[in-house]
């Protein structure tokens, strides 16, 4: 024989049970006695048992009812976290996110939205993966990161793009460096010194790379360096000159660099959010992005 019992009807009797009283524990479950009642003759029929002794004075658990009330206190117990802790996750009391992100974003545009978001939600937990641009798709694309901060992704990867910041790109060079007084610089013009270059798998190297072949020159580079933290360094030496986003300059704060402007071409980025093509964000992951987004909108 297959019973067919029900959350409900389990959480009635453990109800009655506990207090002893049908009206007692129609008031703790928020229900009618009437209702209540209907609740237990309907386990008692599943069950093909009678549960309770109910006398004028008390209501007693049969040894059947003694017997389920054992086996299935543990049930409803579990049941009760189980709803407790997806309540707690649907309304934000707890959650966990991972973001991928390019260094720049990751140091200058996340924290604000997250320091917001724990005083919202402090009980969300946050794991931020500060990398590269192709490694970020990765992430995302399989799913280990909720979203990413970065570039847009080529059209062949599965992920959808949200533009949220339009950077551009500047000189940076020592102080005392013949460009450091200039206005502003082409492209030509910083080729005839020494280049500090990001790695080529970094999209920070794409756009350089582009921006040369747009001009019709050819860079080579002295240094080749993955952190900016290293770029930075070897510029404030004196090593070279490097071509950086703008967004990335608080992180150079210490290496107190020149910042100039490139034209000829003038070369942008446009970073945001990127996430999985037909997959929806944890309620968590949902709560940054809209902070994000408020943010960084316009005005």
């Amino acid at each position: 024989m297959v019973m067919d019992l029900s959350i409900r009807q389990l959480r009635a009797f453990r109800a009655v049970a506990e207090v002893g009283s049908f009206s007692e524990a129609a008031v703790r479950l928020h229900l009618s006695q009437p209702a209540l009642s209907a609740t237990i003759q309907k386990l008692e029929d599943a069950v093909q048992a009678r549960l309770f002794d109910r006398t004028t004075r008390q209501v007693l658990l049969t040894p059947e009812g003694e017997e389920l009330f054992r086996l299935s206190s543990r049930l409803v117990d579990e049941f009760e976290a189980v709803t407790d802790n997806l309540q707690d996750y649907l309304e934000r009391r707890r959650g966990r996110i991972v973001v991928a992100a390019l260094p720049s974003l990751a140091a200058v545009t996340l924290p604000p939205a997250l320091a917001r978001l724990k005083s919202q939600h402090p009980g969300i937990d946050i794991l931020v993966r500060d990398t590269l641009h192709g490694e970020i798709l990765d992430l995302v694309e399989s799913g280990i990161a909720d979203f990413g901060l970065t570039v847009p992704p080529s059209t062949s990867k599965r992920l959808d793009f949200e533009p949220l910041i339009v950077d551009r790109f500047v000189m940076v060079c020592a102080r005392n460096h013949p460009l450091a007084s200039h206005e502003w610089v082409t492209w030509s013009q910083m080729v005839q010194y020494p280049i500090i270059t990001m790695a080529k798998t970094s999209s920070v190297r794409q756009y350089i790379d582009a921006a040369c072949a747009q001009a019709c020159i050819e860079s080579s580079s002295q240094y080749d360096a993955e952190h900016l933290a290293t770029v930075g360094a070897l510029v404030k030496e004196g090593l070279g000159i490097a071509a950086l986003p703008s967004l990335s300059m608080p992180l150079l704060q210490f290496a107190d660099l020149a910042e100039i402007p490139i034209t000829a071409p003038e070369v942008q980025r446009t970073m945001g959010i990127i996430k999985r093509t037909g997959r929806s964000p944890s309620v968590a992951a949902r709560a940054l992005i809209d902070l994000l987004t408020a943010i960084h909108l316009p005005g």
